[in-house]
């Protein structure tokens, strides 16, 4: 029984070792991003990828409507201005459906 009670609390202790020494705890991080231009037919959304959330370097992930993930560099002009787009878009749905 003690043997068990002594397994039990180091598990319990390498866990709250891991979760605060982990370091990164977040799984879906883009580990480069892509230069060229994706068309915005295909995108669906897009979400800003951060160093401080734990990621290892800045992105802007956009989502096709396939569901896949593109990373692209934040900074790009061609990135901003999907952006705008699809804020807009976004803005304009948001107001249909505030009527």
């Amino acid at each position: 029984m003690q043997k068990l009670q002594l397994l039990c609390l180091c598990l319990l202790v390498l866990g709250c070792i891991l979760d605060v020494h982990g370091g990164n705890n977040v799984f879906d991080c883009c580990l480069g991003t892509r230069d060229n231009p994706i068309p915005s037919r295909i995108v669906r959304s897009y979400r800003l990828q951060l160093v401080q959330d734990g990621c290892d370097i800045p992105a802007a992930v956009f989502i096709t409507t396939r569901g896949k993930r593109l990373c692209a560099p934040p900074q790009a002009q061609w990135v901003l201005k999907l952006q705008e787009k699809l804020n807009a878009k976004f803005a304009r749905k948001a107001k249909h459906q505030g009527k």
